[in-house]
């Protein structure tokens, strides 16, 4: 008799307790269905071993078909300054390229050997980096360590190239030692070569960057800052000597300072681009009267942009 007619079809899935006259009955119909299906798992075992080794079979000849297959890639055979000028392209357009290992440059490297050795070889990749700051205040040294490889990597890897460089402080609160933390040294160390420079954090933090001799500075050609701190020139604004560097010509600066904004040693006559936000001491010639100001000495540049205020 098949399952499918058994008598107990309705005292299924219940909480139905069979009598004992109805066990011996229950088990007799199970004999030949339990055999069924030991033959079927017996044969189901049979083709999953088969099917195992199959697959087995079929690992071991993909593999050298990938290998000869991957002779004739048409990527394979790529020129190598074409390769480089796609490596080129695939960097961010807006901002300076990110350590981020799913983004280009350290992306490049994931792919192959190849595009590896051919990535860490063209120093152009590797000419912008924007650096998020990790803090001693809120990170345990691990972690700072392995930034600070990771950007000495990526600085060397930049070979001689002139640098952008942005960096970001999201703590904007300083750190006792902030003169020899691993990621300020690496930049007083490369800073012959910072092109475009951004920094936005505390202002004892980026205070040793300002203070560069002009001869640590001879391509600096624009510099970016932004601080909610006060005291970033510590009251020596002579001092700024990032200011004076011989190749400036765009400044942007957001801070919360008691300076002058007349009074700040720049080159005004090689300047092309100038931004001024958050000067207090701007409102002593009062806000049409400052701006009046910066007109007249903007009457020497050429093409400069002027964006004024007096609060954030």
């Amino acid at each position: 008799m098949s399952l499918a007619d058994s008598p107990f079809v309705d005292r299924l899935n219940t909480n139905y307790v069979p009598s004992e006259s109805e066990i011996p009955e229950i088990c007799a119909l199970l004999v030949d269905p339990t055999a069924e299906l030991a033959k079927l798992d017996a044969q189901i075992q049979e083709i999953e071993i088969t099917l195992s080794q199959l697959k087995e079979k079929r690992t071991l000849l993909k593999a050298p078909i990938d290998a000869h297959r991957a002779l004739i890639s048409p990527m394979r055979h790529v020129p190598l300054d074409v390769l480089h000028e796609i490596f080129l392209s695939c960097l961010p357009s807006e901002h300076n390229a990110l350590i981020d290992p799913a983004e280009a440059p350290l992306l490049l490297g994931r792919i192959c050997r190849h595009w590896r050795s051919v990535s860490h070889a063209t120093p152009m990749l590797w000419s912008s980096i924007h650096i998020p700051f990790l803090s001693y205040r809120y990170h345990s040294p691990t972690p700072l360590s392995k930034l600070a490889k990771l950007v000495e990597a990526w600085l060397e890897r930049s070979a001689t190239c002139s640098l952008s460089v942005s960096l970001f402080d999201p703590t904007n609160q300083s750190d006792p030692n902030s003169e020899t933390h691993p990621l300020i040294s690496q930049l007083l160390s490369i800073s012959s070569r910072i092109r475009h420079l951004k920094m936005s954090g505390d202002a004892q933090f980026l205070r040793p960057l300002l203070h560069l001799g002009v001869e640590s500075l001879p391509l600096l050609k624009s510099i970016h800052i932004q601080t909610t701190t006060n005291m970033i020139f510590d009251g020596h604004l002579e001092a700024a000597n990032v200011f004076q560097a011989p190749t400036l010509e765009n400044v942007s600066l957001r801070i919360y300072e008691w300076v002058h904004p007349l009074t700040l040693p720049l080159r005004w006559l090689q300047l092309t681009g100038l931004s001024l936000q958050c000067f207090g001491f701007w409102t002593d010639h009062g806000y049409e009267g400052g701006s009046r100001l910066f007109v007249e000495r903007s009457m020497c540049f050429d093409g400069v942009r002027i964006f004024i205020g007096a609060n954030c």
